[in-house]
């Protein structure tokens, strides 16, 4: 009997009752699967709330606090390097360790002190600390792989994967939106918003 060469593509859970922040959060886009309104001034940080960069810095400019009669989307798929680091779904099998972090094949070219050079995709998340932007990288291929498991979607991932090598590449420095840089302190805060400080 063959042996399916990928796991199957994640399937987004149903809600348990009532409605996530996760789920009703959207700010500037159009047809989202859930949206309603939230009520004044509530808080959007430390969750888990999975925003685009462009709804990010909206909401930074209003003290992360969701007005009334506002609707913003927060349940992009956006996947913590600590899920990938122990999880397959929607990858091709063994494309963790078969892949070369820096490579043609993910379109990572930034090697920062070589400490990157042969290494896999699973070693990347496997690392610690912050040496030669470790937490950058880590976050980075947790999207990037989440990418690659939806099928690179926009209208359903986090960041595609021109935007994770958008942001590698430079180290950080990379305009989410129109008009706009970010510095690698500001992704690494969008980062630190969408998986929470405790995984950094």
């Amino acid at each position: 009997m063959t042996q399916p060469t990928q796991d199957p593509t994640p399937q987004r859970p149903a809600p348990r009752g009532g409605l996530s922040r996760r789920q009703i959060v959207r700010a500037g886009l159009s047809a989202a699967p859930v949206v309603a309104a939230v009520k004044s001034n509530t808080v959007l940080a430390g969750d888990h709330s999975c925003v685009k960069p462009s709804t990010f810095s909206s909401l930074r400019a209003a003290n992360m606090k969701v007005s009334a009669q506002r609707e913003i989307k927060t349940d992009y798929e956006c996947r913590s390097h600590g899920y990938w680091k122990n999880n397959n779904a929607g990858l091709e099998r063994n494309f963790k360790t078969a892949t070369q972090f820096i490579s043609t094949t993910t379109g990572f070219v930034a090697n920062p002190g070589s400490a990157y050079a042969g290494k896999s995709l699973q070693q990347v998340l496997e690392m610690g600390g912050n040496q030669y932007n470790a937490a950058l990288a880590r976050h980075v291929v947790a999207a990037y792989l989440t990418a690659v498991a939806y099928r690179n979607d926009p209208t359903v991932v986090m960041l595609t994967t021109s935007q994770c090598q958008a942001i590698w590449n430079n180290q950080g420095v990379w305009s989410p939106f129109a008009g706009t840089t970010w510095t690698l302190a500001q992704t690494m805060a969008y980062f630190d918003t969408v998986y929470g400080p405790s995984f950094l």
